[in-house]
């Protein structure tokens, strides 16, 4: 039982520090022309949850763009695009007919500062 509750901590402390920001995101699956809509509802280093009104099943690669607000880059708001892989798919409870969908992030680079 120890050993549970020490990995629960350790992969606790192991998380990157997430940032509550709600900002428009596209997203599509990975060979789709498609870009969907969504919406942050937070963001880390190594990963993004979103709302959308879309199902996208596990382990779907999936690119992003979104742009991150000033506070979050320390900047001008910054466009970024990322890969990543989808990681969790949920219906979301407080609006019905959309979902969670969580993806880790792979890659990402800034495309452009905007002022």
């Amino acid at each position: 039982m120890w050993k549970e509750g020490a990995s629960a901590v350790a992969e606790q402390k192991s998380r990157s520090a997430r940032y509550e920001i709600s900002t428009p995101i596209r997203y599509r699956i990975k060979g789709e022309r498609q870009w969907r809509a969504g919406t942050t509802k937070n963001i880390s280093v190594s990963g993004v949850l979103l709302r959308t009104e879309h199902s996208v099943p596990l382990n779907t690669e999936i690119e992003m763009k979104f742009v991150l607000p000033v506070e979050m880059s320390g900047e001008a708001a910054a466009e970024v695009a990322c890969r990543g892989i989808v990681v969790r798919s949920t219906d979301c409870p407080s609006t019905p007919g959309h979902m969670f969908v969580a993806s880790k992030i792979d890659r990402a680079r800034l495309l452009r500062r905007t002022g």
